[in-house]
């Protein structure tokens, strides 16, 4: 299995579905199915040990409905991304699915590509969201680098600001808290181009308009 295969537990009581999702699964060959259950229960436990990126379940089932189920498997592994299926496009239902923490809700039957490309968008959001989250981390560090310590910028607190500021140019926060890093550690032959860049690029550029939410 490569780390780009994304896992999914199919969980529905009617037979047919679970060979209906497979073929539709089926084109995609990223995805793979790791398990099938007929019940909540054995859904929520295959989830726990199959440990997969989604679940995909009916909603109206015996036992646990899809919003308990989903309560329960998210409770073990909040990173799952959960997509509920249901012949009924009713509000409630949608509202307590997405409230227990359901990404997506869909109703049957399914688009020829619907349940492929809602697998995917999910696993992008969440890969994003990944990414921008271990950005946020790096730039935090940058920043008490910066203003919360007297030594000199580490070389690779640099050179993360040097990269951030070469995919954004005109971001006037990346190219100031650059500026910041070169003078700290006195590198006044790389703090001089960045200085007059930011002599002539505009007050507010990079910084959100006053008045926006």
């Amino acid at each position: 299995m490569s780390d780009s295969t994304i896992k999914l537990v199919l969980i529905t009581d009617v037979a047919d579905s679970i060979s209906e999702l497979q073929k539709m699964l089926a084109a995609a060959p990223e995805l793979e199915v790791v398990g099938t259950a007929s019940t909540s229960e054995e859904g929520v436990a295959l989830a726990t040990t199959r440990e997969p990126d989604v679940v995909v379940m009916d909603y109206d089932m015996p036992g646990l409905d899809g919003a308990e189920a989903t309560r329960a498997i998210l409770h073990e592994d909040p990173s799952i991304q959960v997509i509920m299926l249901s012949l009924v496009n009713e509000a409630d239902d949608i509202l307590h699915a997405m409230r227990a923490g359901a990404r997506d809700y869909l109703v049957k039957p399914l688009a020829a590509n619907e349940l492929v490309e809602t697998v995917r968008w999910l696993i992008r959001e969440r890969r994003e969201y990944a990414r921008m989250t271990a950005f946020v981390k790096q730039l935090r560090k940058a920043y008490d680098a910066l203003f919360w310590d007297d030594k000199p910028v580490p070389p690779k607190v640099v050179a993360f600001l040097e990269a951030q500021a070469a995919d954004s140019p005109h971001d006037r926060l990346t190219l100031e808290t650059l500026a910041v890093a070169y003078a700290r550690n006195r590198d006044w032959a790389k703090l001089a181009p960045v200085a007059v860049r930011l002599t002539q690029m505009p007050e507010n550029h990079g910084h959100p308009a006053k008045g926006s939410g």
